[in-house]
């Protein structure tokens, strides 16, 4: 997959260890946190560093294409967008960004692209999704990106009992 994808407002690129400081600085935002399967609130030191630092090998093995989701305009890191536990014939795609950049359309434009370059280059057959039922936000982002719901589990999250919702999109339905 190419290393990096522009659309009309953003870069999506790879992630280096100098974006570390700012990749905290909104992940450790409690609201991302708690819209998110996975990142803990509070945000510890070093992992940042460390989750960067998996990116390179998990492209390498094409078992993952993590990008971060800057704007053209002046470099300014938004969040993330990737494709993740890609296997030959699907992937599941994934997406977080800062609090101040929410209700922007920058999930929608970058998923969409990744999604298009998932199908295109990968030749996946399918890209699932998920997101907690209370995260609105996300799951309007996927449903304007095709996706259609599938299920609603019961599942435990950062040690509760969460309601996530699943989704996907066949090539033959975008």
């Amino acid at each position: 997959m190419d290393k990096t994808i522009t659309t009309d407002r953003l870069l999506l690129r790879a992630f280096t260890l100098e974006d570390s400081l700012r990749v905290k600085e909104l992940a450790g935002e409690k609201e991302v946190a708690r819209m998110t399967e996975n990142i803990p609130h509070p945000y510890p030191d070093g992992l940042a560093e460390e989750w960067i630092g998996r990116h390179e090998i998990l492209r390498e093995n094409q078992q993952a294409f993590v990008f971060a989701i800057t704007l053209q305009s002046n470099g300014e890191l938004l969040g993330t967008v990737s494709l993740f536990n890609v296997s030959h014939t699907d992937a599941e795609l994934g997406f977080w960004l800062g609090l101040p950049y929410w209700g922007h359309g920058y999930c929608s434009e970058a998923g969409q692209v990744l999604i298009a370059k998932g199908f295109e280059q990968l030749q996946l057959s399918q890209i699932r999704a998920r997101t907690l039922t209370r995260n609105k936000r996300s799951e309007k982002v996927l449903l304007k990106l095709g996706f259609r719901p599938t299920s609603e589990i019961l599942e435990k999250v950062k040690d509760e009992l969460e309601t996530v919702k699943y989704f996907a999109l066949s090539r033959n339905e975008r």
